[in-house]
């Protein structure tokens, strides 16, 4: 890789690690003194979403292995772990408990798992497809900030914190950058291309959350 693109990827690198510590501990600080406007079934959604996703690269990684596939393992890797601190901090405290919103949420997201195993079925694709993947990665992660941006419009975001929505954004653009220049490096392969379409329908949700917090 010629030196000005390692040092890109590598600055994109740092950036995810970063915005994952910002993100996860502001939003961490926030639910230690209030859960307004935060759904447990959306941080549990997130983090089936990331875990996915993970899985994705982790097997892009494997099939040809490189410095910037390596690197988006680890950043994919992080924000599991912060994720997944906010929601054991969530459960823990108690102070968000499961609503009709969660329950609408759950529907949605196993609607659109069994929308996808059809579509599986029909073009004869198995569970461990990269596309299918990519299917329930967009499941998990868009149905549930669509009803997250709806509660936080209907009540309010204060649990919501501001660290984590611009982290957010600016996280999912860096991820979709490493994405390119992995692909620009190793190529495209499917796993590749289901990871970006992934983080293409989380940023799109993510506007909309944003926007009904800054109304809200």
């Amino acid at each position: 890789m010629p030196t000005a693109r390692k040092l890109t990827a590598d600055a994109f690198f740092v950036l995810q690690i970063t915005l994952a510590l910002i993100s996860g501990g502001s939003q961490f600080l926030r639910l230690l003194d209030t859960s307004q406007g935060v759904n447990v079934s959306w941080l549990a959604s997130w983090l089936t979403f990331l875990v996915i996703n993970l899985d994705l690269t982790i097997r892009a990684h494997r099939s040809r292995p490189s410095r910037v596939t390596l690197q988006t393992v680890l950043t994919y890797s992080a924000w599991t772990l912060v994720i997944a601190a906010n929601l054991a901090l969530l459960l823990w405290r108690g102070t968000e408990r499961w609503d009709s919103k969660d329950t609408v949420t759950a529907m949605a997201v196993g609607l659109g798992v069994l929308v996808t195993l059809v579509y599986a079925r029909v073009r004869g694709l198995g569970l461990t497809d990269p596309m299918v993947n990519a299917g329930f990665g967009m499941c998990f992660i868009g149905l549930p900030q669509l009803t997250l941006a709806y509660k936080i419009f209907t009540v309010g975001g204060a649990g919501l914190a501001g660290g984590m929505l611009l982290a957010g954004h600016i996280g999912i653009t860096t991820r979709l950058g490493q994405l390119m220049f992995a692909i620009r490096e190793a190529g495209w392969d499917r796993n590749r291309l289901a990871a970006a379409l992934s983080e293409i329908a989380n940023e799109v949700t993510w506007v909309l959350v944003t926007v009904a917090w800054w109304v809200g």
